[in-house]
Protein backbone atom coordinates (compact mmCIF):
# COMPACT_ATOMS: atom_id res chain seq x y z
CA UNK A 1 0.00 0.00 0.00
CA UNK A 2 1.10 3.70 -0.80
CA UNK A 3 2.47 6.00 2.20
CA UNK A 4 -0.40 7.89 0.44
CA UNK A 5 -2.93 5.72 0.41
CA UNK A 6 -2.35 4.56 3.74
CA UNK A 7 -2.90 7.92 5.25
CA UNK A 8 -5.88 8.59 3.78
CA UNK A 9 -7.30 5.31 4.79
CA UNK A 10 -5.99 6.23 8.56
CA UNK A 11 -7.28 9.50 8.36
CA UNK A 12 -10.62 7.89 7.00
CA UNK A 13 -10.75 5.43 10.60
CA UNK A 14 -9.36 8.29 12.98
CA UNK A 15 -12.37 10.29 11.74
CA UNK A 16 -14.81 6.80 11.94
CA UNK A 17 -13.21 5.97 15.31
CA UNK A 18 -13.03 10.00 16.76
CA UNK A 19 -16.87 10.30 18.54
CA UNK A 20 -16.36 6.83 19.71
CA UNK A 21 -16.46 6.41 23.70
CA UNK A 22 -15.38 4.23 25.90
CA UNK A 23 -18.04 3.84 28.04
CA UNK A 24 -20.14 2.37 25.34
CA UNK A 25 -17.39 -0.32 24.06
CA UNK A 26 -17.38 -1.22 27.79
CA UNK A 27 -20.76 -1.71 27.52
CA UNK A 28 -21.11 -3.89 24.37
CA UNK A 29 -17.70 -6.04 24.94
CA UNK A 30 -19.54 -6.51 28.93
CA UNK A 31 -22.98 -7.28 27.45
CA UNK A 32 -21.03 -9.77 24.79
CA UNK A 33 -19.86 -11.49 27.71
CA UNK A 34 -16.10 -10.36 27.06
CA UNK A 35 -14.90 -10.30 31.04
CA UNK A 36 -14.79 -6.79 32.46
CA UNK A 37 -11.24 -7.16 33.62
CA UNK A 38 -10.30 -7.40 30.11
CA UNK A 39 -12.09 -5.19 28.83
CA UNK A 40 -10.96 -2.35 31.24
CA UNK A 41 -7.67 -3.48 30.66
CA UNK A 42 -8.19 -2.56 27.36
CA UNK A 43 -8.16 1.52 28.01
CA UNK A 44 -4.47 2.85 28.53
CA UNK A 45 -4.82 1.14 24.65
CA UNK A 46 -7.98 3.41 24.12
CA UNK A 47 -6.09 6.59 24.81
CA UNK A 48 -3.29 6.47 22.45
CA UNK A 49 -2.60 9.00 20.25
CA UNK A 50 -0.27 9.90 18.07
CA UNK A 51 0.82 12.56 15.30
CA UNK A 52 0.82 11.61 12.14
CA UNK A 53 1.09 14.09 9.18
CA UNK A 54 -0.06 17.17 11.55
CA UNK A 55 -2.96 15.38 12.41
CA UNK A 56 -3.77 13.72 16.05
CA UNK A 57 -4.64 10.26 14.56
CA UNK A 58 -6.44 8.01 17.89
CA UNK A 59 -4.81 4.87 17.12
CA UNK A 60 -5.67 3.43 20.11
CA UNK A 61 -9.43 3.69 19.32
CA UNK A 62 -8.89 2.51 16.28
CA UNK A 63 -7.14 -0.75 17.12
CA UNK A 64 -9.67 -1.60 19.93
CA UNK A 65 -12.75 -0.63 18.04
CA UNK A 66 -11.02 -3.34 15.35
CA UNK A 67 -10.95 -5.74 17.91
CA UNK A 68 -14.37 -5.25 19.31
CA UNK A 69 -15.22 -5.01 15.66
CA UNK A 70 -13.68 -8.60 15.09
CA UNK A 71 -15.48 -9.73 18.13
CA UNK A 72 -18.53 -8.65 17.15
CA UNK A 73 -18.36 -10.85 13.42
CA UNK A 74 -17.51 -14.19 15.15
CA UNK A 75 -19.68 -14.46 17.84
CA UNK A 76 -19.81 -18.37 18.41
CA UNK A 77 -15.98 -17.78 18.93
CA UNK A 78 -16.14 -15.24 21.46
CA UNK A 79 -18.88 -17.21 23.46
CA UNK A 80 -16.17 -20.50 22.89
CA UNK A 81 -13.35 -18.97 24.34
CA UNK A 82 -15.69 -16.85 27.30
CA UNK A 83 -17.03 -20.66 28.13
CA UNK A 84 -13.81 -21.96 28.36
CA UNK A 85 -12.38 -19.36 30.26
CA UNK A 86 -15.37 -20.19 32.33
CA UNK A 87 -14.01 -24.06 32.28
CA UNK A 88 -10.05 -23.37 33.43
CA UNK A 89 -11.96 -21.13 36.50
CA UNK A 90 -14.08 -23.96 37.71
CA UNK A 91 -11.15 -26.23 37.42
CA UNK A 92 -8.93 -24.49 39.77
CA UNK A 93 -11.80 -24.73 42.19
CA UNK A 94 -10.58 -28.35 42.92
CA UNK A 95 -9.36 -29.46 46.12
CA UNK A 96 -5.08 -29.33 46.00
CA UNK A 97 -4.79 -30.20 42.31
CA UNK A 98 -6.76 -27.61 40.36
CA UNK A 99 -4.67 -24.46 41.02
CA UNK A 100 -1.98 -26.63 39.07
CA UNK A 101 -3.69 -27.48 36.25
CA UNK A 102 -6.40 -24.76 35.98
CA UNK A 103 -3.84 -22.64 33.82
CA UNK A 104 -3.79 -25.00 31.24
CA UNK A 105 -6.95 -26.01 31.40
CA UNK A 106 -7.86 -22.72 30.64
CA UNK A 107 -6.02 -22.34 27.78
CA UNK A 108 -6.70 -25.46 26.33
CA UNK A 109 -10.93 -25.53 27.28
CA UNK A 110 -10.73 -21.60 25.83
CA UNK A 111 -8.71 -22.54 22.36
CA UNK A 112 -10.94 -25.76 21.76
CA UNK A 113 -13.95 -23.83 22.64
CA UNK A 114 -12.95 -20.86 19.75
CA UNK A 115 -12.62 -22.88 17.39
CA UNK A 116 -15.68 -24.65 17.94
CA UNK A 117 -17.10 -21.59 18.25
CA UNK A 118 -15.51 -20.55 14.63
CA UNK A 119 -16.91 -23.73 13.26
CA UNK A 120 -20.33 -22.46 14.46
CA UNK A 121 -19.81 -18.79 13.13
CA UNK A 122 -18.93 -20.39 9.58
CA UNK A 123 -22.13 -22.60 9.55
CA UNK A 124 -20.14 -26.02 9.28
CA UNK A 125 -20.62 -27.54 13.17
CA UNK A 126 -19.38 -30.94 11.32
CA UNK A 127 -16.10 -29.32 10.33
CA UNK A 128 -12.69 -30.60 11.58
CA UNK A 129 -11.03 -29.05 14.68
CA UNK A 130 -8.03 -28.41 12.01
CA UNK A 131 -10.36 -26.48 9.07
CA UNK A 132 -11.51 -24.15 11.94
CA UNK A 133 -8.07 -23.91 13.37
CA UNK A 134 -7.61 -22.66 9.86
CA UNK A 135 -10.22 -20.43 9.90
CA UNK A 136 -9.40 -18.84 12.71
CA UNK A 137 -6.24 -18.40 11.72
CA UNK A 138 -7.03 -16.71 8.42
CA UNK A 139 -10.25 -14.28 10.32
CA UNK A 140 -7.06 -13.35 13.24
CA UNK A 141 -4.71 -12.45 10.04
CA UNK A 142 -7.27 -10.26 8.37
CA UNK A 143 -7.83 -7.91 11.55
CA UNK A 144 -3.94 -8.26 12.44
CA UNK A 145 -3.82 -7.17 9.00
CA UNK A 146 -6.30 -4.72 8.98
CA UNK A 147 -4.58 -3.19 12.41
CA UNK A 148 -1.22 -3.34 10.73
CA UNK A 149 -2.59 -1.45 7.60
CA UNK A 150 -4.49 1.39 9.32
CA UNK A 151 -0.58 2.32 11.51
CA UNK A 152 1.32 2.13 8.25
CA UNK A 153 1.28 5.60 7.37
CA UNK A 154 2.58 6.16 11.11
CA UNK A 155 5.77 3.78 10.28
CA UNK A 156 6.33 5.10 7.11
CA UNK A 157 6.51 8.65 8.11
CA UNK A 158 9.36 8.18 10.82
Amino acid sequence: MKPETALLELSVMNATYDKHDFTDTVVDAIKRGIPPELVTRLEELWKKTKVVAGEVVNIGKIIVAKIMEFLKNNPGMSLGIALGAALGAMVSLIPLLGPLIAPLAAVVAAIYGGLVGTSIDDGDVSASLMASAISLANKFLKLFADIINSVASYWNDK
